[in-house]
């Protein structure tokens, strides 16, 4: 073991792994940071959070514009759940029935407001509110729908009880979704019929499926080490948020839903692959269940792509099932 080749090419191997575990920890801390994580420290806002995407902006925009004509019947809520508090809006136009809108990850409920209008066009109130860990919202963790599907029911019998409301629609939104299919699971198991009908868009299949798309749409290189990163990321999300994101997935839950569901997704999604779509449709138990493939439009985008097709789809679905 004197030779200097043999111990220059151990110090070499050593530091090599050691330099590549490194690396690989500051890989899941970067996903963890920017898909899990909200520093307590960082400033509560409703701005849009991908001013550099001129689609989003419009979308949220608009949202904006739409609400601010009703801001004379809009109410300002709040709710506590789990310690934390959460944050809402109510238009309430004096409805018998109210759409509870479940924005994707990272914006607030201002950008909810961009589906809202044809739901109040069919005579619904409208429930907005900032997520946890979004928005003005408390909360270092989002959880991919699990534990948020326990705040929107918190929500849903807030509304009951405050304004006798007892017939409510979820359009949920990617995230969104799978938090719809969580609720009416528990509201299920609980005996609560309020929840009457789900509409969403982008549903994924797992959240880990949802994952790994990402780095594969984009092009990331070694997706291999960036897989590897997820698990280690799903661990922590495990860990600290208290939730098992490999175990609760909206396919395990299809066979749950019995209401009226409309499922919409873009032919062009590259996060909700159409395999996969078709896969929750199938499995999923109701008898009263539509599935639309739009032909345009990115993830959660589809009615930027095609505005009256989408609106009409979702009013018929109403018109049905009201």
């Amino acid at each position: 073991m004197h030779n200097p080749l043999v111990i220059t090419g151990i110090y070499a191997a050593v530091i090599i792994a050691a330099v590549s575990v490194l690396v690989f920890l500051l890989l899941v801390l970067l996903i963890f940071l920017n898909t899990t994580y909200r520093s307590p420290f960082k400033k509560r806002i409703r701005e849009c959070t991908r001013k550099k995407d001129e689609s989003q902006m419009c979308m949220f925009s608009e949202g904006v514009a739409w609400s601010q004509k009703f801001k004379d019947v809009t109410e300002q809520l709040h709710i506590v759940s789990e310690g934390l508090n959460l944050y809402g809006e109510y238009i309430n136009f004096g409805f018998d029935k109210c759409a509870v809108i479940l924005q994707g990850r990272g914006e607030s409920l201002i950008y909810s407001y961009y589906f809202a209008d044809v739901y109040a066009k069919n005579k619904q109130n409208i429930l907005v509110y900032d997520v946890r860990s979004h928005g003005l919202s408390d909360g270092k963790y989002q959880t991919g729908g699990i534990k948020e599907s326990d705040d929107l029911i918190l929500w849903i019998k807030l509304i009951n009880e405050k304004y006798n409301i007892s017939d409510f629609t979820i359009h949920g939104i990617c995230i969104g979704g799978a938090t719809a299919v969580y609720a009416y699971s528990k509201l299920k198991n609980e005996g609560n019929g309020l929840l009457k009908r789900i509409v969403i868009d982008g549903l994924y299949k797992s959240y880990y499926e949802l994952f790994k798309a990402h780095p594969k749409a984009y092009k990331v290189p070694i997706l291999p080490v960036v897989y590897a990163a997820t698990y280690a990321v799903f661990f922590l999300i495990f860990i600290l948020a208290k939730v098992r994101p490999f175990k609760e997935t909206p396919l395990k839950y299809m066979k749950d839903i019995d209401i009226p569901i409309l499922f919409i997704w873009s032919a062009m999604d590259k996060f909700s692959a159409k395999p996969d779509s078709e896969e929750l449709f199938k499995a999923c138990a109701s008898e009263h269940k539509e599935i639309c493939f739009f032909p345009k439009g990115r993830h959660s985008h589809v009615r930027a792509s095609q505005k009256t097709e989408y609106d009409d789809l979702i009013a018929n679905f109403l018109k049905k099932h009201m």
